[in-house]
């Protein structure tokens, strides 16, 4: 852009500017653009720090108090008391499709020879005449002569 031209961009301050990432590194030359920083290479051995367990405090759950009248084995529930769970159905059964309706084909009409013979000849007569109205509409359109060029 020229500088003898008036430009539409505000100017731009320190004040509207962001610090450079990060804001301890060297400032570059405003000519020399942009640059990426250098890369951090970081390694782990794969283990957790010395303490971390600790620190996080993985605690297992305590264990549930133990009464007599609890250490003793618990009954089996009795049937009344048992919530009424019906029978699953083997996978095979829910899988197996179900059978095909049973339909009867519908007994058709036999048309008489005539009937069929004039719906023949009056289909090929409504194809007839499409292909004449439609050459029709081409010849007008696009092969007919132009009027105008006679001298009435």
């Amino acid at each position: 852009m020229n500088d003898d031209q008036p430009s539409n961009e505000l100017p731009i301050s320190e004040v509207d500017t962001t610090p450079p990432n990060p804001a301890n590194s060297p400032v570059p030359s405003p000519g020399a653009g942009w640059q990426m920083p250098a890369p951090k290479f970081q390694q782990t051995s794969g283990y957790l720090p010395e303490g971390y367990l600790d620190k996080i405090a993985f605690e297992a759950a305590p264990p549930p108090e133990v009464s007599p009248a609890a250490a003793a084995p618990a009954l089996a529930p009795s049937p009344a008391s048992r919530p009424d769970i019906e029978p699953q159905p083997d996978l095979t059964e829910q899988l197996a499709p179900p059978p095909p309706p049973v339909t009867t084909t519908p007994v058709l009409k036999e048309r008489s020879a005539g009937t069929r013979i004039a719906l023949i000849i009056l289909g090929l007569v409504a194809m007839v005449a499409f292909i004449a109205v439609f050459l029709a509409v081409i010849y007008y359109l696009f092969l007919m002569p132009q009027g105008g060029e006679t001298t009435f």
